[in-house]
């Protein structure tokens, strides 16, 4: 059996006045000292009383309705809880307030176009037509199961999937477990949400529970992934996630492209066989020839440093932990949250497109550390050049609009 989820009504335009004078304030901050243009923004709210699931609200700025997606984000017919997505253009630093109002009942409601959700036996789609499609797993195997982007195939599912390393040495894939089955958080035009979780007796070890959250926003050609583990008893060393891009084979004439984002901006290519990888070193006192940074790159067993950031610890210094890799058409932005913050944390770019990201924790044996571990990246597939087809910079995608309730 197929479901098939078309649309939601959900934009209300024209003058629309509340039908009382509740309304919920929302304040949007840029914190990153970056332009952003049409960039997404969320945040669930309590409404002030119990109204039906199906209530419209309007979302206005300066007085003025725009575009919002809103969900129930709660389940039964009386709720209170509800969610709002929306596109905010802001200068650097400059900020921005949005109210929600009750709609009027005799506003037109206007259809909100974007994600073509599915789900069957085979896994869940995505479609933003005419040029985007995803499509998952029922088991989140291969992380992704196709991406494709017009007319081009960029995602190899076959070398792709998230991995736990276990302090014992031993390995214990996460995606394609078949006791692990793909749900639907959220679901909207704009904004869809999965998950994916596991418990300890699902991957066969004593106490780790696995849960893995895919964010698509139908504005952006990305998904984010959230990979948080809970481990008390400190089983796990590393979260690594091995996964392939379909990239054409490097020649002396076409290499394959890449860049990387440290403290500044540093490019490369890779011939056939050769890597290149940006390690975020995380240490408490700082040791002779140790790096907070420091960027790789060789083939085989012939590796030599092409740059190196400070040696003493501090935000300012660390690297900023994303890349692009790139044949002549396709191009992955990549980002790495909170990079080398608290942990050991590892970008590789391989000339074939295989790219690896691992994040090991290396203090986690001592008492008092962390009971969970917490892995999120960006993939944000775009065509070469990537200054022209991507809407939004590495920069901007893992520094998401600061939004709370006033």
């Amino acid at each position: 059996m197929m479901w098939k989820w078309l649309g939601f009504v959900l934009l209300v335009c024209g003058n629309v006045l509340p039908l009382t004078a509740d309304e919920v304030t929302i304040v949007v901050n840029e914190t990153a000292g970056l332009h952003r243009g049409n960039f997404p923004a969320g945040i669930e709210f309590n409404w002030f009383e119990p109204v039906k699931a199906e209530t419209q609200f309007v979302l206005k700025h300066k007085g003025s309705v725009v575009p919002a997606q809103f969900l129930a984000a709660e389940t039964g017919s009386t709720i209170r809880r509800f969610s709002v997505d929306f596109r905010v253009t802001l200068a650097p630093h400059a900020s921005a307030e949005y109210t929600v109002q009750l709609a009027d009942g005799d506003s037109n409601p206007v259809l909100l176009k974007g994600f073509d959700v599915s789900q069957s036996a085979s896994g869940i789609r995505l479609t933003n037509a005419p040029h985007l499609f995803w499509e998952l797993d029922p088991h989140l195997d291969g992380i992704l199961k196709r991406f494709e982007f017009g007319e081009f195939k960029f995602w190899d599912a076959s070398q792709s999937e998230l991995v736990l390393k276990l302090s014992n040495g031993k390995e214990v894939p996460v995606t394609g477990n078949p006791k692990g089955d793909l749900k639907v958080l959220k679901q909207g035009p704009w904004t869809t949400k999965l998950n994916y979780s596991l418990n300890a007796v699902d991957l066969g070890l004593s106490n780790v529970h696995n849960n893995v959250t895919l964010s698509f926003n139908v504005s952006r050609s990305w998904v984010q992934v959230d990979w948080q583990i809970y481990d008390p008893a400190r089983e796990v060393k590393s979260l690594a996630v091995p996964m392939k891009l379909k990239l054409t084979q490097p020649t002396r004439e076409a290499p394959t492209l890449i860049d990387f984002g440290t403290t500044t901006q540093v490019y490369s290519r890779l011939s056939e066989g050769q890597f290149a990888e940006l390690r975020g070193n995380w240490f408490q006192v700082v040791k002779e020839d140790q790096y907070i940074w420091e960027l790789f790159q060789g083939k085989g067993n012939s590796v030599r440093r092409l740059a190196v950031g400070p040696q003493q610890p501090g935000s300012r210094f660390m690297a900023e932990g994303w890349a692009h890799i790139m044949d002549s058409q396709k191009c992955l932005a990549l980002a790495v949250d909170k990079f080398g913050d608290s942990s050991n944390d590892l970008i590789r770019l391989q000339s074939d497109g295989a790219v690896t990201l691992e994040r090991t924790y290396p203090q986690r044996k001592l008492l008092g550390s962390s009971k969970t571990m917490h892995l999120r990246f960006w993939l944000h597939f775009v065509f070469n050049p990537p200054h022209i087809s991507a809407a939004t910079s590495p920069q901007s995608m893992k520094t998401p609009l600061s939004v709370h309730l006033k």
